[in-house]
């Protein structure tokens, strides 16, 4: 399955998403639950994600170079690459994360901030969790210490939303516009990694 490259506003590689464009659409945006829900469990949706063999297969050196990349260039102390399935979400990679979570590699939609990048289909911006209407009430704030949290949606060739690679703080953070698009630029990277590994052409690797 071909993937498509990461989108800034529903499929675009090329728009440029600024701080001020998602808070315009966020604004007032509270979770709706049931369509929410239903987006997740999209049947559509679902076939593109296990096609992108993401779900439930073992860390890759490919993967979790992006992932540091992705943290140290907007110095940031965690950095995940997730797949979101309807009822959890799993990490293909991921850094800084807490036990139990760095080892169990999955949590609960309960502790995903991931899914409302998936179901928004553009990047989410929230610089304190704990005052972001979507997501106040996350007990990823309190177990996993998610307060400042920027996540680029990942593409599949169709169209669907698979997963996301985000970046992530303990502490408040107003994320700049150049660093929505570096981590837009790595996700991309991602996206490519994916591509390379789901049509069998092996990616070049660094020794």
């Amino acid at each position: 399955m071909r993937l498509a490259s990461i989108a800034g506003r529903r499929g675009d590689p090329d728009a440029d998403v600024t701080i001020a464009d998602i808070a315009a659409r966020a604004k007032g945006r509270g979770p709706r639950a049931d369509g929410h829900a239903k987006a997740l469990a999209d049947p559509a949706r679902l076939a593109a994600l296990h096609e992108s063999a993401l779900l439930d297969t073992p860390a890759e050196e490919s993967f979790d170079r992006l992932t540091r990349l992705a943290a140290k260039v907007v110095n940031a102390p965690v950095a995940l690459v997730s797949a979101i399935d309807k009822d959890r979400q799993f990490f293909k990679s991921c850094l800084g994360l807490p036990e139990p979570w760095a080892t169990n590699r999955e949590t609960e939609l309960s502790h995903s901030f991931c899914q409302h990048v998936v179901t928004a289909r553009e990047p989410v911006v929230i610089t304190d969790a704990r005052e972001d209407e979507r997501v106040l009430d996350n007990p990823a704030i309190r177990d996993m210490g998610v307060i400042a949290y920027l996540g680029i949606p990942l593409f599949a060739g169709d169209g669907q939303a698979i997963g996301t690679l985000c970046v992530i703080d303990h502490e408040p953070r107003i994320w700049k516009s150049e660093e929505i698009k570096l981590i837009q630029d790595v996700a991309a990277a991602v996206v490519t990694e994916i591509t390379l590994r789901t049509s069998g052409v092996p990616a070049a690797r660094a020794g």
